[in-house]
């Protein structure tokens, strides 16, 4: 077990040192979500209820996604 954690240790060093321009567009997103929902959370800014809604439909989309993909997929393989 302890062999597999130190492989995982040293890969994770690995691209930390390799490939860090690669995280670099995704903290500036992470940045961005986390303060939309700092100014849902406060409820004063006129956007608060556009926040939401895109939040939800965001949460949902994936799902909805999921969902028609395998009532498709269970269409083309029953005809």
């Amino acid at each position: 077990m302890a062999v597999g954690r130190d492989a995982a240790r040293h890969a994770g060093a690995l691209y930390r040192k390799t490939l860090p321009w690669l995280r670099h567009p995704v903290r500036g997103v992470e940045a961005e979500a986390e303060h939309l929902l700092e100014i849902e959370r406060e409820g004063k800014s006129a956007e608060t209820p556009v926040i939401a809604i895109l939040g939800i439909i965001l949460f949902l989309l994936p799902i909805v996604a999921l969902i028609l993909g395998l009532a498709f997929a269970a269409y083309y393989l029953a005809g």
